[in-house]
């Protein structure tokens, strides 16, 4: 468990204005988790609490039926915060994690609280304390706490059954000093990621300030791979860098260059579906994007804003398996319902109907890597289909890190992030630049052709 940190400034400031936080450990920690943490659920925008973190991480019991998480909340708004709210918890809540869940509604924050505590969020000092004991926090602290961290991660994925492609990507990004990178790049792009945040409406500029806070206290970006196999990919857990919002990220790591594979997911159905318009698409290195707008608007040209966005998330429902009825639904509510009409959609949706009884006769399929995934009562097959999609997805993106290995001293680049399809790069050389991309793009592309599908290897400076 990481140790609570702040400055000392604040942690003064809120044992002044609520006096009854001293001496009591629990509630100390209650009282740094509503401040920080940046676990808020999505769809309502509040704070969630587990019960198990509750017990476990603030009060130090174990997890067990005799735990009254309703009463430790009761108590800590009764003692500290008088105007906290919060919903009963659920069992069936989407973060109610090997638990039950319940979100915070109203901190119970006055005015000057919010703003000591947005101060603290960008604060930068080095003068830090335990918010628990009040001990004082150095940095030989910080880095040894990252490091303990980081060896019970390195230890953890260690022990996991890790296919040949997910340990290259995540032995290379052990290796890279990632978190070293991360804390100089974002301490140099300070201004830009400040006015990126201040274009954000004020609720989302508090979440991201609270997921900036906790990378500057540790940058580390810990990727793990699905805990009940269901996906291939790997995607970071806990509080990082690629938490942030895209403006915000690409603010933070401005100086580096983005790489990602164009129109990858679609490319991928179509091929699997062997679906004639869509491979005639996939393969004139025609903008998806723009046909379907033109479909919609009338108009070829990029879309913007929501509709991009809802574009965006019906291709990617529609390649990850989502059903038809939900399908519609998305359009329906996002205002993009002639999509369904569009012809190269609608034979996607008929292909992909049969795949998905096929893969029904046969209680599952396999993935890239010949790995058998099977429906079973709470997985159906679209869920199936889309892990295999993902696996492909994968396969394709995965040589980069082997030129990674291979060329990145000699051209003078690293691999810092990863991001499914796609990766951020810190190029060194502006004279190897244009050599190092090239090899980076040439052996994406060999290994797409080599899996039948039509996409490529761009690149995006920040």
């Amino acid at each position: 468990m990481n140790v609570p940190t702040c400055s000392r400034h604040f942690r003064e400031f809120a044992l002044t204005k609520y006096p009854t936080l001293q001496n009591r450990p629990a509630f100390l920690r209650l009282f740094h988790y509503i401040c920080f943490s940046s676990f808020f659920d999505s769809s309502t925008g509040c704070l969630v609490i587990p019960t198990r973190r509750l017990a476990e991480e603030i009060h130090g019991v174990p997890y067990t039926t005799k735990f009254n998480g309703k009463a430790a909340l009761e108590e800590f708004r009764d003692s500290v915060l008088h105007g906290l709210t919060w919903t009963d918890h659920s069992s069936t809540s989407p973060h109610g994690w090997n638990g039950t869940a319940r979100t915070i509604c109203d901190f119970g924050f006055d005015e000057k609280m919010e703003a000591e505590l947005r101060k603290e969020w960008s604060n930068r000092s080095d003068d830090l304390v335990d918010f628990v004991s009040g001990r004082d926090y150095l940095r030989a602290d910080r880095y040894a706490d990252r490091a303990k961290v980081r060896a019970a991660y390195d230890s953890e994925i260690a022990s996991l059954g890790l296919n040949a492609t997910q340990a290259q990507i995540l032995e290379h990004l052990r290796q890279v000093d990632g978190p070293s990178l991360i804390y100089r790049k974002l301490a140099a792009n300070d201004d830009a990621v400040s006015a990126a945040t201040a274009m954000l409406p004020t609720h989302v500029a508090d979440m991201q300030n609270r997921i900036l806070a906790a990378v500057r206290r540790d940058p580390n970006v810990y990727y793990y791979p699905s805990s009940n196999g269901r996906t291939c990919r790997l995607s970071a857990r806990g509080d990082s860098i690629l938490g942030l919002k895209k403006e915000v990220r690409r603010a933070a790591t401005k100086g580096w260059v983005e790489c990602d594979l164009r129109s990858s997911q679609f490319a991928i159905l179509a091929t699997k579906l062997q679906a004639p318009t869509a491979l005639v698409l996939a393969e004139s290195g025609e903008s998806l994007w723009r046909e379907l707008n033109a479909h919609i608007t009338g108009h070829r040209k990029d879309p913007v804003g929501d509709v991009k966005a809802a574009l965006k998330e019906f291709i990617y429902s529609l390649c990850f398996g989502k059903s038809q009825a939900k399908l519609k639904k998305f359009a329906d509510q996002y205002g993009i319902r002639p999509l369904l009409d569009h012809p190269m959609i609608q034979e996607l949706l008929a292909h992909r109907k049969a795949w998905f009884k096929q893969i029904k006769q046969d209680g599952g399929a396999a993935d890239v890597w010949g790995t058998w995934h099977a429906t079973s009562d709470d997985r159906w097959e679209g869920a199936v289909a889309g892990t295999v999609i993902q696996s492909v997805e994968m396969e394709i993106i995965a040589p980069i890190f082997e030129v990674a290995a291979k060329h990145g001293a000699s051209d003078q680049f690293r691999i810092c992030l990863f991001q499914h399809d796609g990766a951020t790069i810190s190029f060194n050389s502006a004279q190897k630049k244009a050599r190092a991309q090239r090899k980076l793009k040439e052996a994406v592309e060999q290994r797409a052709r080599a899996l039948g599908v039509s996409t490529v290897l761009e690149f995006t400076d920040l």
